[in-house]
């Protein structure tokens, strides 16, 4: 997989950039008219968010990821979980939560491989426009429910009713403790892990009886607190992963896939 980045043509001024980025979105939405999706202006898009480039994903049924600038896409991120989600329909006829969904490209996928229905959220604007751009490219029969996450609550159910229950959930989430200073940040870090534990402590009330949450991570200090807050909630984790935990880097690609489930109820 190969980024294309977006490159100034000759005689173009550097302050023609982002209009140029901006006009290539109407572009590329009405080259998708061969492959089926609509063509027409949106006024649900947001347009005025410059490209950073475009991405060929081998697991897409057709077209390309458009990546905003300011949002965060990793290939080797979700290798493991783009891979069950087209060669084992995982969500094939299932309620699809995805937390923290930056490109749209995981929910698409769920979209394109016969998902009964796809909430995604993101506490990034850029990152919740861009998802519903390519949602409207990529999956132009099914909706794409895109929420934004408010800065200030921003808990993994935080735009989750409490009566909303799924049979998945997924998130390629931030992977070390750290500091946020811009929109970008979210993608990189969690501080003090409040996002993990959110998550964690709203499984129980969000994932339906036999539903289950998928998380992709290549951060080996993440995993093992990951392992143990699970434990202590009682969820059930397992690694779906023959790599050995201890024998990897701190930072590791591509990312390990992790499933967590909650006690069946009677």
């Amino acid at each position: 997989m190969f980024g294309i980045p977006f490159q100034q043509p000759d005689g173009l001024s550097s302050n023609d950039v982002p209009t140029m980025r901006r006009l290539v979105l109407g572009l590329l939405l009405t080259v998708c008219c061969s492959l089926g999706c609509r063509t027409e202006y949106r006024e649900d898009l947001d347009y005025s968010y410059d490209v950073r480039q475009t991405w060929t994903v081998d697991e897409l049924a057709f077209g390309e990821i458009v990546q905003f600038e300011s949002v965060f896409w990793e290939a080797d991120d979700t290798i493991s979980l783009r891979k069950e989600i087209v060669d084992n329909t995982i969500a094939a006829g299932r309620d699809v939560l995805e937390i923290g969904t930056g490109t749209g490209l995981i929910s698409i996928l769920c979209l394109q491989n016969d998902a009964k229905r796809v909430v995604a959220t993101d506490i990034n604007p850029a990152a919740a426009a861009c998802a519903k751009y390519n949602a409207a490219m990529l999956a132009p029969d099914d909706e794409l429910d895109v929420r934004l996450v408010s800065q200030q609550s921003p808990g993994a159910f935080a735009v989750i009713r409490s009566d909303e229950k799924f049979d998945l959930i997924i998130s390629n989430p931030p992977w070390e403790d750290g500091s946020i200073n811009q929109p970008l940040d979210h993608a990189f870090y969690d501080p003090g892990f409040a996002l993990m534990d959110s998550l964690l402590d709203g499984l129980p009330e969000h994932l339906k009886p036999g539903g289950k949450c998928l998380l992709a991570y290549g951060h080996v200090p993440a995993i093992k607190r990951l392992q143990s807050e699970a434990a202590k909630r009682k969820l059930t984790l397992k690694i779906l992963d023959d790599r050995d935990l201890d024998l990897l880097s701190t930072d590791f690609l591509p990312g390990m896939l992790v499933e967590i489930k909650t006690p069946l109820t009677k």
